[in-house]
């Protein structure tokens, strides 16, 4: 099964052809979720990440580009695009906006598993690449969970995994705090500092609970945290 272990979610307001979807996927071993628009989507994301996002763009409510603003900022996610809309100026939009792939319905589906594939093998490269380790610790599953020293491997929600991934691209400089808060999706001016604080504290608790070792993980007073090598 060419997908097995790759997490996909699927959003179009079709319902037959979000079902077709989900069968056709689940046969080659992805892990697959649908959802009918935005706000059921933002809320399973909340529980559990994902690999790749496949979307149609013109949904009820929030539409197919609205979707990839708020994602692509938010976590490392491949996001492939599903629609009967097939002028150039649309797609060129779409890859502007965020999309790694564009396919226009209705798509083969050896072309649409293909392309997930590709898709999720060049994310995955990119995201080793540019996030080193640091002593010892790492970040795998495309972003998703962290790895100790001794392998132990612990899943991240959204949120710890937006705030880690930052940590890791600048080891042993801190980061500021509302660049934090604007990673995860809030206005640095409403949001409160305690919030933060108790979103770390879970985090070093959760790490050390779990993986039996302190992850390296500070407060800069005045400043915001640091992963100190």
């Amino acid at each position: 099964m060419v997908g097995k272990g790759i997490r996909v979610c699927v959003v179009e307001d079709d319902e037959d052809l979000r079902e077709e979807l989900v069968c056709a996927l689940s046969r080659e071993g992805f892990e697959v979720r649908a959802f009918p628009g935005s706000r059921e989507l933002y809320a399973a994301l909340l529980q559990q990440g994902t690999d790749l996002l496949l979307l149609d763009l013109g949904l009820p409510g929030e539409d197919g580009h609205t979707i990839m603003r708020r994602l692509r900022d938010a976590m490392p996610i491949g996001i492939v695009i599903c629609s009967a809309r097939s002028a150039v100026d649309e797609r060129v939009v779409s890859m502007m906006t965020g999309a790694d792939a564009y396919l226009v319905k209705p798509v083969d589906m050896r072309e649409l598993v293909a392309t997930l594939i590709s898709v999720h093998r060049r994310l995955t490269r990119a995201t080793a690449a540019a996030l080193p380790e640091v002593n010892g610790w790492s970040l795998t599953d495309n972003g998703w969970s962290l790895q100790s020293p001794d392998g132990t491997t612990l899943p991240l929600s959204p949120s710890e995994g937006t705030v880690l991934r930052l940590l890791f691209t600048t080891p042993g400089q801190p980061v500021p705090r509302d660049h934090i808060v604007q990673a995860l999706g809030h206005n640095s001016d409403y949001y409160l500092d305690h919030r933060l604080d108790m979103l770390f504290s879970r985090l070093r608790r959760k790490v050390r609970e779990h993986c039996g070792e302190r992850l390296p993980l500070r407060a800069v007073r005045g400043v915001g945290f640091i992963l100190r090598p």
